[in-house]
């Protein structure tokens, strides 16, 4: 048995009873501690948390690490003096085996250091592909970049999502202990709409903010207007001004309507009676909201930026779109037929490629076979 350390700020929002918006991210992570709780791990949660908050009864049995008081010391100079000390003096007195963060930036350095001098092993997951090209540099300052090449470059483990991630991480670190795992999906115990949902609502999920691309989804819920678009989700902290604009024009569609946030249990009912998940982003790693809806049968309508090892066309669990004139034309021209084998596809793939359990496992035995601290029966006995 090996101990693992998430560090998370934000997965305590789907921890808690009072559930609150969070990235796919947080979401995937969840799916791992699940995973690694179910094969007879250790798992310890390094979250923001404060004596209001109240676990979820799945969640009360997980092991808790208060991250730093966040309001505490004076901006900017907290980190160093105040931050960074505290979670140092936390991860040697919990002692893991790993640590474990979901989203790559300046402070995978830190982690990265950390890990060096106490000993342990660092999971480092790619949670975007734009982490590792341009756009990263184009968005972020030299230093920046600078600090994230130098983070991953000291991680034992990189964790990617699809194989444009692992390309990249196998031409700037050779040597690096790198794989392609799939995400886990934790499919919650729950009741779900059993009738045919071809004839419902087409279904868009997430936070709003740029890299979602609002501007797109007005645009075919504009020209779409015989069909009726649900929009789910909640403003980003850091609005831009193209996002709030376009809001605002979704708004006006009679088409168009908006359900608000959605806590986790909320998610797969709605999808289920949705005809279509929509995705309009600019760019992903591999979207969670992709399992959720492919788990309930629905398929997914995405662009040609996120369609990860193209398991979209592949394995036929969808349409995927050029713009928005190319999607109007293959949603004009589709067939019950054919949507009826995509959202059979669609379950089967899921179940087959994605139980937390069967990917849990794939990373046990990845993790085994480099650095052979992992002795659980469990996985090691488990069915291939």
């Amino acid at each position: 048995m090996a101990r693992f350390l998430f560090i998370d700020e934000k997965i305590i929002n789907l921890m808690q009873v009072n559930e609150k918006p969070t990235g796919g991210s947080s979401v995937q992570t969840y799916g791992w501690i699940l995973g690694l709780l179910a094969e007879g791990q250790e798992v310890l949660v390094m979250t923001k948390i404060d004596k209001t908050t109240v676990l979820k009864e799945e969640c009360r049995n997980i092991k808790i690490v208060p991250m730093y008081n966040f309001n505490k010391g004076i901006r900017w100079f907290r980190w160093l003096y105040y931050r960074l000390p505290y979670t140092y003096k936390k991860i040697k007195e919990t002692k893991p085996d790993y640590i474990y963060s979901g989203i790559a930036g300046w402070i995978t350095l830190f982690l990265a250091l950390t890990c060096r001098m106490l000993d342990v092993k660092y999971i480092q997951r790619i949670s975007s592909d734009a982490h590792l090209d341009k756009r990263f540099r184009d968005t972020y300052s030299a230093m920046h970049h600078f600090i994230l090449y130098w983070g991953l470059k000291m991680t034992h483990h990189i964790l990617c999502q699809n194989n444009y991630q692992l390309l990249k991480i196998k031409k700037k670190y050779p040597r690096k202990s790198a794989i392609k795992i799939l995400n886990p999906f934790y499919l919650i115990n729950q009741e779900l709409p059993s009738d045919d949902h071809s004839q419902g609502y087409i279904a868009w999920l997430g936070l709003y903010r740029y890299p979602k691309n609002l501007k797109l989804l007005y645009e075919i819920a504009n020209l779409l207007k015989h069909e009726q678009f649900l929009v789910a989700g909640k403003a980003g902290s850091n609005s831009d001004e193209e996002t709030t604009k376009y809001l605002k024009k979704l708004q006006q569609l009679p088409n168009v309507k908006f359900p608000g946030f959605l806590e986790r249990a909320q998610v797969l009912p709605f999808l289920a009676k949705a005809k279509f998940l929509l995705n309009t982003s600019r760019f992903e790693g591999f979207s969670n909201t992709f399992l959720e809806a492919w788990a309930v049968g629905t398929p997914v309508l995405s662009t040609v930026n996120v369609n990860p090892d193209s398991i979209i066309s592949n394995h036929k669990l969808g349409v995927v779109y050029n713009d928005v004139f190319d999607l109007c034309r293959q949603h004009a021209t589709m067939s019950k037929e054919q949507y009826e084998l995509m959202s059979e596809n669609a379950r089967q793939y899921v179940a087959h490629y994605h139980s937390y359990r069967i990917v849990t496992q794939q990373l046990l035995s990845y993790l085994s076979k480099t650095d052979k601290p992992i002795t659980s029966s469990t996985f090691l006995n488990a069915p291939a």
